[in-house]
């Protein structure tokens, strides 16, 4: 027996020899003969290390009645020892190389050491550079349909002041509604990480004429400078078919405390994993932590084929991502995550140079509850990324946590509409109002003297979700705050609107004060394939109830000829919009290739005038909407 074991260790060390002369073999033929003879010493001494080990033979015990002699090593053992020193030295086993390959986590992956020599790399450690490439595919069919009775097939006035009339038509299109593709990877070391992400369609993206908004309900804004009809969507005429646009592009360096490292801190106990909490610091054009569909799992990931009324209402980018900088934490084995930004404000694909200098402050946290301990990868499968029960959580798993979007504004007077213009009310006309197109001023006065030049919102977010063996069910909640609102120094801050009847009144300043929900939830006929869902979002709020109680009493107001009204409960009745919705995924391989179809229907008239465009729901507008998308992606 120790004979054969003998014979094999020393196959093992001819083995091994033939293999570090055959690596020095292929050097570079740029190594200077100094480095070419340390590595081949270095390479020597370990090969005696190696002899001498084996020629040590067996260790034989002392005493008459010692067992019979075995050998001190076996194979397993040499390879345990080895795959220890590996572990432990990472590097030391294979020199710097390339690697590349796919796998569903990352994409395709290209990675590499510094100035790579050699090929492959076979250790435990992370290589520093890598970059990793990944794209989408969403190929969609929508078809809306109003459901008042007015006939939508032809260009109608909505008020009786002309020129500012709105065409509002049904809708049925294919659309290539998303084609992404993105890189992103590490640099220099594993921690310093970046994200770039293109992002086309045949939607197109809208624009702006002047930094001023095209109105789509209300009367004309007398501190813009547009004369001609308008239309019912942010930059009308101003529109780029078949856009590709920067979706995403920002860079984070993260932070490991000491625990994390070999060596620092005490060992863990047997059957215990040692856990460090990262810390990390990141800028650029990036996703705000608003809305927890829209943060978590993304228009890739959803349970619908898109985001809720309610959802669309309040978030804080229209889903267009904008620039911020900050920090992120992931602790308490990861169940915990919070993150916090310094933005532009009230963002939305706009250039900088058409938004005012002050900043925003974005910050949302949650924690994972339950969840399943995964031994082969020894951590806790918690939340994930989707809000669909796709794993099948054989344990339940709760998440819940909160956000805050704070968006300070300065005047329209200097910065223009851009920002302003992101704040839809409650009781919109067809195609949505902009708060800045209810507190319009009057056509009386100095142009603009009189509307609101700039306000601040504030908008708060809480949820909870969950999954259990393939159920799902998530329940979301916002309240938005506008407040401190102000006209230009010449207005003296008499904030004046028109009422439907077309009658001059003045804004008592105070808080409008608007509310939503969101309850969406799914259950897997077939677990990981069939799924059905269904969802109820609801918006109620006093931001557009221009008429109150219907009675008045009239002031006189300085700059304007004329009596004024005050309507009494202006401003302080709750308008309510619902939507209902239900659907079917089919999920060939998760989230990388599903098929999706939902029916949504639509009361109240929709206020969400930010998620018009990419949702399909005309805002504004009673109607059903038909929705069916095939995803690809990698």
């Amino acid at each position: 027996m120790w004979g054969n074991w003998l014979k094999g260790m020393r196959r093992y060390a001819a083995f091994t020899c033939a293999m570090l002369l055959a690596a020095a073999g292929v050097s570079r033929a740029g190594d200077s003969d100094a480095e070419l003879r340390a590595m081949i010493e270095e390479q020597g001494r370990q090969i005696q290390a190696l002899k001498k080990q084996l020629e040590q033979g067996p260790v034989t015990p002392v005493g008459a009645d010692a067992p019979a002699a075995k050998p001190a090593l076996d194979e397993n053992a040499v390879k345990n020892i080895v795959g220890s020193y590996l572990h432990d030295n990472p590097g030391a086993g294979m020199p710097a190389g390339v690697q590349t390959g796919y796998a569903p986590t990352t994409g395709f992956v290209i990675r590499s050491a510094p100035d790579p020599k050699y090929v492959n790399w076979d250790d435990d450690c992370k290589v520093p550079f890598e970059l990793r490439i990944r794209g989408r595919i969403q190929l969609d069919y929508y078809n809306y349909r109003v459901t008042d009775p007015r006939d939508h097939r032809v260009f109608q006035p909505l008020f009786p002041k002309p020129g500012s009339g709105v065409g509002v038509a049904q809708f049925s299109q294919e659309e290539i509604k998303r084609m992404r593709i993105n890189f992103g990877g590490t640099v220099f070391t594993p921690d310093l990480r970046y994200f770039i992400e293109l992002d086309g369609n045949t939607r197109g993206l809208g624009g702006f004429q002047n930094n001023k908004v095209f109105q789509t309900a209300g009367a004309v804004n007398p501190a813009g400078n547009i004369t001609s009809p308008n239309n019912t969507l942010i930059g009308a005429g101003v529109t780029v078919d078949h856009a590709v646009r920067l979706f995403q592009a920002w860079m984070a360096y993260d932070f490991h405390p000491c625990g994390a490292e070999k060596g620092c801190g005490p060992d863990c106990p047997d059957g215990t994993v040692k856990y460090a909490p990262t810390f990390t610091l990141l800028g650029g054009k990036l996703k705000p932590f608003f809305c927890l569909d829209e943060f978590v799992g993304g228009s890739a990931r959803n349970q619908f084929i898109d985001y809720s009324m309610a959802d669309w209402m309040f978030n804080a980018d229209d889903d267009n991502l904008l620039m911020g900088a900050g920090y992120q934490i992931k602790a308490m084995d990861d169940r915990f995550f919070m993150q916090g930004l310094i933005t532009n404000g009230s963002e939305s694909q706009f250039p900088n140079t058409q938004m005012d200098e002050y900043p925003g402050l974005n910050i949302g946290w949650w924690y994972d509850f339950g969840g399943n301990w995964n031994d082969a990868k020894k951590k806790w499968d918690l939340y994930g990324d989707t809000g669909a029960d796709l794993d099948y959580s054989c344990n339940p798993v709760v998440r819940v946590g909160s956000a805050i979007n704070f968006v300070p504004m300065d005047r329209r007077s200097l910065y223009g509409d851009l920002e302003q213009s992101r704040f839809f009310v409650t009781n919109p006309g067809p195609g949505g109002t902009r708060l800045i197109n209810v507190f319009n001023g009057d056509t009386s006065s100095p142009a603009g003297s009189h509307a609101v030049d700039y306000f601040d919102a504030y908008t708060f977010d809480v949820f909870a979700s969950g999954k259990w063996r393939g159920f799902s069910l998530t329940n979301e909640w916002w309240c938005r705050d506008l407040n401190d609102f102000h006209t230009t120094p010449s207005g003296r801050n008499f904030i004046v609107y028109q009422d439907t009847g077309g009658h001059n009144s003045l804004f008592e300043r105070h808080a409008l004060l608007d509310y939503g929900m969101q309850l969406e939830g799914g259950y897997f006929i077939i677990p990981k394939k069939l799924e059905v869902v269904a969802r109820w979002s609801w918006i109620s709020g006093d931001s557009g109830d221009v008429n109150g109680n219907g009675t008045f009493h009239t002031v006189t107001v300085p700059g304007i000829t004329g009596p004024v009204r005050v309507i009494n409960g202006a401003f302080h009745n709750n308008h309510e919009a619902d939507e209902y919705a239900i659907g079917v995924n089919y999920y060939f391989k998760g989230h990388f290739l599903k098929w999706q179809t939902d029916l949504g229907w639509y009361r109240g008239s929709n206020p969400a005038g930010g998620g018009a465009s990419p949702d399909g729901f005309i805002t504004g507008q009673d109607g059903w909407m038909l929705r069916t998308q095939l995803q690809l992606a990698f």
